[in-house]
């Protein structure tokens, strides 16, 4: 828009501002003349600076202050990484964690004076700007669904209304692009709004008092695209500012507006409209007065309501709480976890170079990116400043990272995530990447780990660490695993680094109680002759029954003449769980492994001597071997279409499925947690199959030094030797 009359203001908005602010150096320079102007190039204004596309001089590297020397002449730099540069900028405009206002009423002026028939624009300025009129209502209803705006237009100190306030369903105001004489409006004189015939470079600035006295600063596009760049920018909410008395205000006050979310109704007879005093057979009543409208959202022009559909709102909440940039990813963080492509479209990201070539840069280290999470206070301070003060460049790894669930994203999805999708895919699909505990769409309780194991490194320390894929079970020890930070009780998150493993141990430090169920099997039941009772069997064994995949079986000197074996797929309790529908039971199972339940029959069997009690005899001491690992629900899937086996000194002993189980785990957890809160970390042994040694012919108890191997598919190998205790002789 051009001015005939020059209008100075001091009151500028931050928010209305579109490019970099001129400075009064820049001003005067930009008013001095075409010989000092050929003698040294002036910098740039603000108005000249080009937004979407590079300026012809733009095909090489130029280097910042203190680079690129005579010695060392600086690298050239990629368009690839120029580009990305370009967006990152466009997306620090619309990112940034502020609260926007959701509400706009704007005034959409155009110039129709002589000047839009210049051909600088193809075909012309007119036709660009009908064009990008169309584009800019879309989109303007696209971010703003609840806001109004009103379209005019200015031809010879006439301001022409075009159309009445229009709402978001009435986004197709500019039609068709005919030439403005040829359209006869009338029109107002509206003095306050002026224009002048041409647009020299003394005058692309064009400032008016505007919004009860607060400044405003506009641009003057230099070519189409950013004619259409600056205007699609506008669409974006502005800042809510707070005002003098809203800052005197507590920080838990709200502003509340007073909004009617009216009832639909379809007529058979017409009656009048509200909003437009025509014939209509359908609509929307106000939920106050009860006065018809045609379409929303719009103010109800009898009570004045703001009546809209809960829908607007929804599309309105990125406003409200935006989703924050992503950080750059430097070749030391992509080195550290191995991205190799964007976890959202499946682009291959360029290979880290060698360590030895990646130069050490102090920015390139920050809480967000290296795995450090030891002051989380500080981090969090820190990340905040670096949000709303850093410059948003390219990424010299082409790596953008989500600093909650650190996935890592290409430019062009870091783009469609925060202009279009305002979501992170990754955390989206990557659960429990804080203490906090989420679940999986599929009802699951979800892990960030696929294998857990418990493990003690070469420098003494206990870690728990995800093993990946399965792998044989003395084959991990000396074997590379991402530690994770957490416990049972509050959950696991990566720390995103490796230690070695030294030392196996149980999956499990300790555990509050173990459950067990007896004669679970059909094939079971049938070697032990017995029938299956209504409900069933239960049994426990104390927390120091627990011992690890490799730990050898201390056998007091009272329990070796009967000694035998018991391979069971073994659930790990993740949360406290009381009165769980068989239905919902994964929700709070951590995960999976392997169990040995010991027994010592001399005490067991026959039921004159335990009174058919079966727990003592199989709570001695590290009586319960678990492990190797905890596999995750995920992993494992359906719990009972897994295969297994136990083999003592390599014979095979124990084969089945857990398709023959008499009651699933569903069924399991449900029947323990009624009225009793099963803690995170219970261990439930879910009962064995045929097989065991007391119905082999001959026996088949395990004797001093035998080597009990108990596999599933999916979870691995728990392995452990018996070892009877000889310092001193049974009495029994």
């Amino acid at each position: 828009m051009d001015s005939d009359y020059d209008q100075e203001s001091d009151d500028v908005s931050d928010d209305e501002y579109l490019g970099s602010k001129p400075t009064a150096a820049t001003r005067a320079a930009g008013a001095g003349g075409n010989k000092a102007q050929k003698s040294q190039a002036p910098k740039a204004h603000a108005w000249a600076r080009r937004g979407s596309t590079p300026p012809d001089d733009e095909g090489e590297y130029l280097p910042e202050e203190g680079q690129g020397t005579n010695e060392e002449p600086a690298p050239v730099k990629s368009i690839q990484h120029m580009e990305e540069d370009r967006k990152r900028k466009r997306l620090r405009k619309d990112t940034k964690p502020f609260q926007r206002g959701i509400i706009r009423h704007v005034v959409l002026v155009l110039d129709l004076s002589e000047a839009m028939l210049e051909k600088d624009m193809r075909p012309s300025r007119y036709a660009a700007m009908i064009r990008y009129t169309q584009e800019y209502v879309r989109e303007f209803f696209e971010q703003n669904p609840i806001s109004q705006m009103s379209v005019l237009g200015m031809h010879d100190g006439l301001c022409i209304r075009f159309t009445k306030c229009i709402g978001a369903s009435e986004g197709n105001i500019i039609s068709y692009a005919k030439s403005w004489d040829e359209r006869g409006y009338r029109g107002i004189r509206v003095p306050i709004i002026t224009r002048s015939g041409r647009c020299t470079p003394d005058d692309q600035s064009m400032r008016t008092r505007t919004n009860a006295g607060d400044e405003s600063e506009y641009v003057v596009a230099t070519d189409q695209e950013l004619l259409r760049e600056l205007l699609l920018a506008t669409t974006t909410p502005p800042v809510v500012r707070a005002t003098n008395a809203s800052r005197a205000a507590p920080e838990s006050s709200a502003a509340l507006m007073m909004m009617g979310f009216p009832s639909r109704v379809i007529e058979d007879i017409p009656s009048l409209c509200a909003c437009h005093g025509v014939l209509t057979t359908g609509g929307y009543t106000c939920s106050r007065c009860s006065a018809k409208v045609c379409s929303l959202p719009v103010t109800c022009p009898s009570c004045q309501l703001t009546l809209l559909l809960s829908t607007h709102l929804a599309r309105s909440y990125h406003h409200l709480f935006p989703l924050r940039n992503w950080a750059e990813v430097s070749w030391q963080r992509a080195r550290e976890t191995g991205s190799k492509e964007c976890i959202s479209c499946l682009s291959a990201f360029p290979e880290p170079p060698p360590p030895e070539d990646i130069p050490h840069s102090p920015s390139q280290s920050h809480p967000a990116s290296n795995g450090n999470h030891t002051n989380g206070a500080a981090a969090a301070a820190q990340l905040q400043a670096e949000d709303e003060d850093a410059e948003q460049k390219a990424s010299e790894s082409s790596r953008y990272e989500c600093r909650v669930c650190e996935s890592h994203f290409c430019i062009d999805c870091d783009m469609f995530c925060h202009m279009v999708l305002h979501n992170c895919p990754g955390c989206l699909i990557r659960i429990d990447y804080s203490p906090r505990r989420r679940f999986s769409m599929r009802g699951r309780m979800a892990a960030s780990f696929d294998r857990l194991i418990r493990f003690e490194a070469d420098d003494g320390k206990v870690y728990y660490g995800d093993l990946g894929d399965e792998v044989p079970t003395r084959e991990i020890e000396g074997r590379k695993v991402q530690v994770l930070d957490g416990d049972v009780k509050s959950g696991f998150k990566k720390s995103g680094g490796e230690v070695k493993v030294s030392k196996l141990l149980c999956p499990l430090p300790t555990t509050n109680i173990i459950m067990c169920v007896g004669l679970n099997y059909n094939q079971h039941a049938e070697e032990c002759n017995l029938s299956v009772p209504t409900f069933p069997t239960i049994f426990t064994k104390p927390p120091d029954a627990l011992a690890g995949p490799l730990d050898p079986i201390p056998i007091h000197a009272d329990c070796q003449s009967q000694l035998d074996y018991e391979g069971e797929l073994t659930i790990v309790i993740g949360r406290d769980a009381k009165n769980v529908p068989a239905s919902s039971f994964a929700e709070y199972v951590l995960g999976y492994t392997v169990g040995n339940d010991v027994s010592a029959r001399n005490f067991q069997m026959p039921a004159s001597i335990s009174g058919g009690q079966f727990g003592y005899a199989k709570s001695f001491d590290k009586f319960a071997p678990i492990g190797p690992c905890i596999a995750s629900t995920n992993v494992v899937g359906d719990p009972q279409k897994l295969r297994y086996w136990t083999k003592v000194n390599g014979e095979k002993r124990q084969e089945t499925g857990t398709d023959d189980m008499i009651w699933t785990a569903g069924q399991i957890v449900e029947h323990l947690s009624r009225g009793t809160t099963l803690r995170a970390g219970t261990c439930i042994m879910t009962g064995t199959p045929s097989g065991v040694g007391l119905f082999m012919e001959p026996k088949g108890f395990l004797k001093d030094g035998d080597e009990v191997e108990i596999y599933a598919e999916g979870i691995g190998s728990l392995i452990n030797k018996v070892k009877f205790d000889t310092s001193r002789d049974s009495k029994i």
